[in-house]
């Protein structure tokens, strides 16, 4: 009996020391996943009439880069601007909207980038990741009451899920807006369309997150959206980027902000 107790008690000691590595190792893991980005298009009428470009049909555009606007919060890691507009550039090559220098090319688009950080505030953020309340099937039914409707929470679509995750915390954001080119300097731009992509801000950096935001939105920029859609960020993290490589012209200095587009949607 004393053997045996003497050996329990190495066991029970082996076991002691292995579990917090084991969890500190199912920690990190699951730290290491970032989970989706949501990205959303808003398009104009205006914007409908166009056709989508591709690699083999390019459109032409100059751009115009806000930087941070959205914010920034105090021990970030921002990313060096100009090098981010680069990759920027790059990723919309591979969508077809080129950009182009004076007498080159005649622009039909001009493009403004911004991104930053975002809060949680509910309106803003709302808006930023596409959520409507009409196909929710968990929203409240009257404002500022819990009804009958909480019992079908756990029926919500994964993307109204994934939104409202995002939405309840602070957020990356990254802003593509499309105006026509040779109305972009008048009192009234014509604007086409604006994509809108949202990371969740936890356990990252700025300069760590927004290359893979804009990776992982690729193929759904200036394409309409009727909802927001999913994209995998971890998915877009496995081709990490150098931020230092890249070479593109096609960046003004002085252009208007963009203001918000008009949301209508295609119904």
């Amino acid at each position: 009996m004393k053997t045996f107790r003497v050996i329990a008690a190495i066991f029970l000691t082996m076991l002691g020391l292995a579990l917090p590595r084991a969890w500190a190792s199912k920690f990190n893991l699951f730290s290491s996943v970032w989970g989706d980005a949501v990205v959303v298009t808003d398009m104009t009428p205006a914007g409908r009439a166009l056709t989508p470009p591709t690699p083999a049909k390019p459109v032409y555009y100059r751009g115009l880069s806000l930087g941070s606007k959205l914010g920034s919060i105090p021990g970030d890691v921002i990313p060096e601007e100009k090098k981010f507009d680069q990759f920027v550039a790059k990723i919309l090559a591979k969508q077809g909207y080129l950009a182009t220098a004076p007498g080159v090319h005649e622009p039909t688009l001009f493009l403004v980038v911004q991104w930053g950080y975002i809060t949680s505030r509910w309106n803003d953020m709302a808006w930023f990741l596409g959520y409507d309340p009409n196909k929710d099937v968990g929203a409240n039914w009257t404002p500022n009451f819990l009804g009958p409707e909480v019992f079908l929470r756990n029926f919500r679509s994964r993307v109204i899920d994934t939104v409202l995750d995002t939405m309840s915390g602070p957020a990356y954001g990254i802003i593509v807006t499309a105006f026509e080119y040779k109305s972009a300097k008048t009192e009234k731009p014509v604007t086409y369309w604006q994509t809108r992509v949202g990371l969740a801000a936890n356990r990252k950096t700025m300069a760590q997150a927004l290359p893979t935001m804009i990776v992982a939105a690729g193929p759904t920029i200036g394409r309409e959206t009727t909802s927001p859609v999913l994209t995998d960020a971890d998915e877009a993290r496995q081709g990490h980027v150098d931020l230092g490589t890249l070479k593109v012209v096609g960046y003004e200095d002085d252009p208007p902000a963009p203001p918000r587009p008009d949301s209508s949607r295609k119904k």
